[in-house]
């Protein structure tokens, strides 16, 4: 999404959540959720778009675009304590996130996640890359034969 229509989104935002305070009410979500969520992929999420976030929206920013789901208050009050300076509970909230049970559940990928523990730094998407470029190596080295031989073996038992 570009950043004209990234600007719309936010006007749209600042014009209802201005006629809700008029009504005595307010809006649900933060204006950080609704851009955030506006370049979501349905199974991929990117979490470069969190490290910015600050710490009174992170929760429900992070909870939206990992799960796809609002987080309820008991969750808020449950995970942050306020015993944590912001940068060392976005650090614990991200990692107890991305090794979450829910999140493997909903099978969503988590791209751009950084381990800050110092034990390994890596991104997701680099795994992936890694395997390809080996199976193709590996591909590439077999002659064109046994490739053949291989797929008349494959159809022969799929056809079974």
């Amino acid at each position: 999404m570009t950043e004209k229509e990234k600007n719309v989104y936010t006007k749209l935002y600042d014009i209802s959540s201005e006629n809700l305070n008029k009504a005595g009410m307010t809006m649900s979500t933060h204006k950080e959720t609704l851009i955030a969520s506006l370049d979501l992929k349905p199974d991929v999420t990117d979490l470069s778009i969190m490290y910015d976030v600050p710490r009174d929206k992170f929760l429900q920013v992070l909870f939206y675009i990992t799960f796809k789901r609002w987080i309820a208050d008991d969750e808020v009050e449950k995970i942050d304590d306020g015993s944590l300076d912001d940068e060392r509970f976005k650090k614990e909230v991200l990692k107890s996130v991305y090794e979450s049970t829910e999140r493997r559940i909903k099978k969503c990928v988590v791209t751009n996640y950084v381990d800050h523990t110092n034990e390994y730094t890596y991104s997701i998407g680099k795994f992936r890359r890694r395997m390809r470029m080996t199976v193709t190596k590996i591909k590439a080295k077999i002659p064109l034969k046994t490739k053949q031989k291989i797929k008349d073996v494959y159809l022969k038992i799929l056809n079974k």
